[in-house]
């Protein structure tokens, strides 16, 4: 990355929506134009051609829209109850380190989670091999955008477990082989929440798959469970893809590998020039197989340290606070103990990582983090 000579800027917030957006402001409007001249507010034309291309995308077969990525991962579970390939009340494997929408998928699919502990991010096959309690699935998480490795994918198949993926992190990155995020898992569960690397202008998500049966009762049940107009043939939900954001995700995503590409340069950066002792890095592995959607340091002092940056004019987020098995939500969780996620939990910072951060910005970054 060719950084000159600059005046320092001051303010550089965790991250701008705004300029984001504004790339696309024409075309937004051209499209919300169509839409509103078109009459058709559910569903349509919009809405199959990004299904379309987003599977071609991720080289999936199939794409089904969904309201936002929390109705996408639970709809995916239901469907598999509803097509036998799931129990009633079924044990999902799911990493403690995520964040809490993950969990609630499988409880609003009336199933139970069994968090098992990390090794450094991701769920491991080593991790895997060590687990004693049983279980039928496994929902694997790309975390901060970084892929799951694919031993996990061989150990499910080895044990014949069903596995998916939650991917709402991950839009755009491609493991070794050049498979993409959502053509790696029996299906995976996309967010479109504003400020994901693919993001809508409010909420949205969907849910990719190569099996064409649960592709249709992923549709049957996001639509009322609806087999025709007048007919219900399961219990279903009203979670579909609005066709304004369709068209909005459509005008993004030929942006996506490119924002990508600039998330992972700017990484890169980071791991290459930030050092201080007190601020601890992950290996440079963290942008192989990673679309970057957060970049991660850890701080013993975070309060701290979250201070110091915003005393320098430098915004940061938390990727997050409280994990899910110590939340009040969970009391029936709160006595478990994973000493990695919860160390990750306490102690991570986020620092500005986005395709439209500046070069000068980055290095600024750098100077203040180091200078901690």
């Amino acid at each position: 990355m060719y950084l000159k000579y600059f005046k320092i800027k001051t303010q550089i917030p965790y991250l701008d929506l705004k300029p984001l957006s504004d790339r696309f402001a024409r075309q937004d409007l051209k499209t919300f134009k169509e839409i509103h001249t078109s009459g058709r507010f559910i569903g349509g034309e919009w809405v199959t051609r990004f299904e379309k291309e987003f599977a071609s995308y991720c080289g999936a077969v199939h794409c089904v829209g969904t309201g936002n990525g929390l109705d996408a991962l639970t709809i995916t579970l239901k469907a598999e109850i509803a097509l036998g390939n799931l129990p009633v009340n079924a044990k999902i494997l799911v990493p403690a380190h995520t964040y809490i929408a993950t969990f609630l998928s499988i409880i609003h699919a009336g199933m139970q989670p069994i968090p098992v502990d990390v090794e450094q991010l991701n769920l491991t096959g080593n991790v895997l091999q060590q687990i004693t309690s049983e279980y039928d699935a496994i929902i694997v998480v790309d975390i901060y955008g970084k892929l799951v490795e694919d031993e996990v994918y061989a150990f499910a198949k080895a044990k014949q477990k069903k596995i998916y993926c939650d991917t709402a992190q991950s839009h755009g990155a491609t493991n070794a082989c050049g498979v993409k995020s959502g053509n790696l898992a029996r299906a995976s569960a996309f967010s479109f929440y504003p400020t994901k690397n693919l993001g809508a202008i409010g909420d949205a998500g969907a849910i990719t798959t190569n099996d064409k049966e649960l592709a249709n009762m992923c549709r049957k049940i996001a639509n009322y469970g609806r087999q025709s107009r007048f007919k219900n043939s399961v219990i279903g939900v009203n979670s579909r893809l609005d066709p304004l954001q369709a068209g909005f995700l459509l005008n993004r995503l030929p942006l996506l590998d490119s924002d990508n590409k600039r998330r992972v340069e700017i990484a890169n950066y980071y791991l290459d020039h930030i050092d201080n002792d007190k601020v601890i890095l992950l290996s440079h592995d963290f942008t192989n197989h990673s679309a970057v959607h957060v970049f991660p340091v850890f701080v013993k002092n975070r309060n701290v340290f979250v201070s110091y940056l915003d005393h320098k004019g430098i915004g940061t987020s938390v990727h997050y606070e409280v994990p899910p098995h110590k939340q009040n939500a969970f009391k029936e969780l709160n006595h478990l103990t994973f000493p990695v996620t919860e160390e990750l939990h306490r102690t991570e910072v986020s620092l500005p990582c986005h395709p439209l951060l500046k070069d000068e910005e980055v290095l600024q970054i750098v100077r203040v983090v180091n200078a901690y």
